[in-house]
């Protein structure tokens, strides 16, 4: 899988650590051969994806979209939005550094690419689950 990080923010990201934290995912979820596409931006950004996708003029943190389902070396599985405004709001509130925050937001936008959501308890649970799982293992 080929992973590219963009920042549309002009603030340095921890590249080598998502890039490591999302190759200790794939260890053990197997995505299909392909491309994904994390790209950081602000919450003026993610307010307009948010509003045209899910009908809420808000920001959030982590948008996720999955774009091609066939395995090959020219697909994209997805790309994954992450807002580094309301990423340092969330790392403030949980009394998180800031990278940690960010990984957590990468871990949960390529979970939701692999297929897992949190629209229900039960899978909310699942997918919680999975997200603490792989980041304790990437932090061992």
């Amino acid at each position: 899988m080929r992973l590219n990080i963009i920042s549309d923010i002009g603030k340095r990201m921890p590249q080598k650590k998502i890039k490591a934290l999302i190759a200790c995912i794939e260890e053990e979820e197997e995505p299909p051969d392909s491309t994904v596409n994390i790209i950081f931006i602000d919450d003026k950004q993610i307010s307009r994806l948010n509003r045209e996708f899910r009908n809420n003029p808000n920001p959030t943190d982590v948008l996720s979209f999955n774009l091609d389902y066939d395995a090959g070396v020219d697909s994209v599985l997805g790309e994954i939005y992450i807002s580094t405004d309301t990423a340092g709001r969330n790392a403030a509130q949980s009394n998180l550094t800031f990278t940690d925050e960010i990984l957590r937001l990468c871990c949960h936008g390529f979970l939701h690419l692999l297929g897992y959501d949190h629209e229900k308890t039960k899978d909310w649970q699942v997918m919680e689950k999975k997200e603490n799982y792989y980041l304790e293992k990437f932090r061992s």
